[in-house]
């Protein structure tokens, strides 16, 4: 082979080589990238029976309580009120969750010597259920729960002449509820339901003085709706 031949033939093998390099690069490119664009074009799908964490925020209406018994004068009665309550709890598996969560309603007095603008309070620790109905964008649930009630006020005893002092009745209860929960994107849904509290307001701080209390046993009905929130799932 001649020398200008040979020059040709180095010019061919180059140009061929780099071409193969050039493809080979471009092989792994798309193998290496390949994964992530499909990971990425896979949508987040909304899903309430998610394990993991979830927190909430709601507004309620709370029917007025009726308290009687050996230490109250005749029957003491609140006023249907409205209020609001927070909640955190976590997902153990796609059917069973636990929970805890503080709520407040502000409710008026009806009739009775005693006058004031009452808050009545929830302290909660509980158990949510699932059900195995609806799907998984519109989940029906079921709860019950152990906790602490608190009722209270500044008020006005007309009894006394209008005298003003601190009152608050507390005591522990159990409850119950249910609920549908139906999800909206893939971290937020819209629960709403209605819990029923069950128990004595047994110990009172009256005018700076705590004593227990002879009283019947008081249910209170929590009529409830708000939003709740759940981190992204990670892309499959």
């Amino acid at each position: 082979m001649d020398h200008r031949n040979f020059r040709i033939a180095m010019r061919v093998a180059t140009v061929t080589a780099m071409f193969a390099l050039a493809t080979a690069a471009e092989a792994q490119h798309s193998t290496t990238h390949k994964p992530t664009t499909k990971a990425i074009s896979q949508p987040l799908v909304p899903d309430g029976r998610r394990t993991g964490l979830v927190l909430g925020v709601y507004t309620m209406a709370a029917p007025g309580v009726t308290l009687t018994g050996d230490d109250v004068d005749g029957t003491f009665k609140t006023n249907f009120g409205p209020g609001a309550g927070v909640m955190v709890g976590y997902g153990f598996n796609r059917t069973f969750s636990g929970f805890a969560s503080l709520d407040l309603a502000k409710q008026g007095t009806s009739g009775g010597d005693l006058g004031g603008s009452f808050g009545l309070r929830h302290i909660e620790l509980g158990a949510r259920a699932n059900l195995p109905y609806g799907s998984d964008m519109t989940v029906p649930y079921l709860t019950a729960s152990y906790g602490q009630r608190a009722l209270g006020a500044r008020v006005t005893d007309n009894f006394e002449g209008g005298a003003q002092y601190d009152m608050r009745l507390s005591g522990g209860m159990f409850g119950v509820g249910g609920g549908l929960e139906h999800v909206i994107s893939p971290t937020l849904a819209v629960d709403g339901g209605l819990a029923v509290a069950f128990g004595r307001f047994s110990h009172g701080d009256i005018n700076g003085e705590s004593s227990s209390l002879a009283v019947n046993g008081t249910t209170s009905i929590r009529l409830r709706i708000g939003m709740t929130w759940r981190p992204a799932p990670r892309r499959g």
